[in-house]
């Protein structure tokens, strides 16, 4: 059924010969938490194989592979001293649904380093979720960083939505993640800055789909919660 459009439980009523009655009911739930199906509801592979690995208590990922921002006169065999940038431009431009960056502070640098991939993601379509803090205030580092996408966004067919958190306690953000279509994620130090990506001393890794899954779960928890409040989207245009 993989590509085929599931509207609802009743679109899998032939799981009851498998599961029992009324077996179609958990089977549809599982596919929504686990994000199997699109916006318009078809059936996606690589969440649907990660699901069924879960079942089957196997391992849904590839290698687990470190990235690294290492600061100039560090060099190390084998090891891309700009691999953490490489990296999360390489994440993005595979992204083809849904694309989630978490980082505390955002310059015009960092932004910079993956404008073009972030525009390339929404030219395709692709919904692009930011979460910062104090992205809220007009006059921030963080705001005045988004401007330039958020220009360039407009007349895109994909959605930006870019949300804050706030900069004091009791909930103050920490994470910095990037997830791409629930199938992967770089978690790591580094902040969306000129310094994490081209100049500091910086850890990330890259890790699969039962961990992006979780990520993307906490982080939808996060917005429905109120921890982050909505700033600015950009909405596709009309056809």
């Amino acid at each position: 059924m993989v590509s085929e459009r599931i509207g609802s439980h009743e679109d899998l009523l032939w799981a009851n010969s498998l599961l029992g009655t009324g077996g179609e009911r958990p089977l549809w739930q599982a596919l929504s938490d686990w994000r199997c199906l699109s916006v318009e509801g078809q059936l996606l592979a690589r969440p649907l194989a990660a699901l069924l690995c879960a079942v089957w208590e196997a391992a849904p990922e590839t290698g687990v592979r470190l990235l690294w921002t290492l600061p100039e006169g560090l060099q190390v065999d084998g090891i891309d001293p700009t691999g953490y940038a490489n990296g999360v431009r390489a994440l993005i431009g595979g992204s083809r649904e849904r694309l989630i960056l978490v980082a505390p502070y955002l310059e015009g640098q960092g932004i910079g380093q993956l404008q073009d991939e972030l525009l390339g993601a929404l030219a395709r379509g692709v919904s692009v979720v930011l979460i910062t803090q104090d992205a809220n205030s007009l006059g921030s580092c963080a705001s005045a960083s988004l401007e330039s996408l958020r220009r360039e966004a407009r007349g895109l067919p994909g959605r930006l939505l870019v949300y804050s958190g706030p900069v004091t306690a009791p909930v103050l953000l920490h994470s910095k993640l990037i997830v791409v279509d629930g199938v992967s994620a770089a978690i790591g130090s580094a902040n969306l800055t000129g310094n994490a990506l081209l100049r500091n001393l910086e850890t990330g890794v890259i890790v699969g789909a039962q961990q992006a899954l979780e990520i993307e779960r906490v982080v939808r928890a996060a917005i429905k919660l109120g921890h982050v409040h909505l700033v600015f989207s950009i909405e596709p245009s009309p056809l």
